[in-house]
């Protein structure tokens, strides 16, 4: 969430460097600003999804998007208007911009699968499966037993335990026991680098994930 901030007010900065008057003596020097809405597919993409998974129930599942790279013939430029791209699901069809949160639904195996069209009807695919963080745990008699993937995190913060990290696990494993007094759910979050379909984007995911009722 740092990082986003930095980046919002890195961006903030450069817009409003566009209104400062050029320092040199020609009248059109300066920061080459560009506020229409940029509707080409940015060379990367930040994907956050988050999801509320109640227990045995279809998950409530948002995502918003924007940009970490524009392509290389629009660098130098400055779109105050944001990103604009057309997506298209198995269940809907939406124009949608970056920043903004939008409710979208998970296939039957737990996948989200979308397509993101630009201007151009250049069509970037997405296959996102959320099936192992959904179904992350496994109830064993007196104790939850929970797979953790590498670049994700657990999170209890009822029973006050610390936070689990996957890649610090020597089998990806965690178990903490009923009695411990922690709540029916859990938090798992994860980001993950060089992923879509042009293995540049980021995927971060904060899912809560109910154990039981």
């Amino acid at each position: 969430m740092l990082i986003k901030v930095f980046l919002g007010m890195i961006a903030c900065f450069y817009l409003l460097s566009c209104d400062l008057p050029a320092t040199g003596g020609n009248p059109g020097e300066g920061c080459p600003c560009n506020e229409k809405v940029l509707k080409v597919h940015d060379a990367a993409l930040a994907l956050d999804i988050t999801a509320n998974c109640a227990y045995e129930k279809e998950c409530d599942v948002k995502l918003y998007f924007y940009g970490t790279e524009l392509p290389d013939s629009l660098k130098g430029m400055c779109f105050g208007g944001g990103t604009e791209l057309r997506l298209e699901s198995f269940d809907t069809s939406m124009v949608v911009k970056d920043w903004k949160i939008y409710p979208v639904s998970l296939s039957q195996d737990d996948h989200l699968r979308f397509s993101l069209f630009d201007i151009n009807n250049v069509e970037k695919k997405y296959d996102i499966d959320l099936s192992g963080i959904i179904h992350s745990y496994t109830v064993r008699g007196d104790s939850v037993e929970v797979n953790v993937m590498n670049g994700c995190a657990l999170h209890l913060y009822s029973c006050k335990k610390e936070i689990v990290y996957g890649n610090r696990l020597s089998n990806g494993m965690y178990t903490f026991f009923i009695a411990d007094g922690c709540d029916s759910d859990y938090s798992y979050d994860c980001i993950w680098h060089n992923q879509g379909p042009s293995q540049k984007d980021d995927l971060s995911f904060y899912v809560t994930v109910y154990w039981r009722n």
